[in-house]
């Protein structure tokens, strides 16, 4: 129950007052368990696809306040956003925690602020040989 209200939560907070009922929908299409991958620079929160190849990733909770803070304080002209690449790099980091270092990340885009959608594909298993 815990899980659920926190997802809830923090999807809530990235979304309100900008969100678009498509990407809205597309969110609530995954998994509510949040999945911690800790990087270098910080834990990323992600989330995988119910059926699609597909993770949501975003930024810890704390660097989410960070750049509502710093976006705030300068209305709007800092440009704070984890850049693509580090939240891309915590997709992939998590493809290889869960045994699917093969697969590849092909395609990613800002689902919403500051939320990116990954897609992924794995090569086809090897058909198992007859002996």
């Amino acid at each position: 129950m815990y899980m659920k209200i926190a997802f809830a939560v923090s999807l809530t907070a990235c979304l309100v007052g900008c969100a678009t009922t498509e990407s809205m929908s597309r969110v609530s299409s995954y998994r509510q368990t949040v999945i911690h991958v800790p990087m270098p620079d910080d834990t990323y929160r992600l989330y995988e696809h119910k059926s699609d190849d597909s993770l949501l990733v975003a930024p810890s909770m704390s660097k989410i306040v960070s750049i509502g803070m710093a976006q705030g304080a300068t209305l709007g002209l800092a440009d704070t956003m984890t850049p693509e690449q580090k939240l891309e790099a915590a997709a992939q980091q998590h493809l290889t925690n869960t045994g699917r270092g093969q697969c590849k990340i092909t395609r990613g885009y800002m689902l919403q602020k500051p939320l990116f959608e990954f897609w992924f594909e794995c090569p086809a298993p090897l058909p198992a040989s007859k002996t």
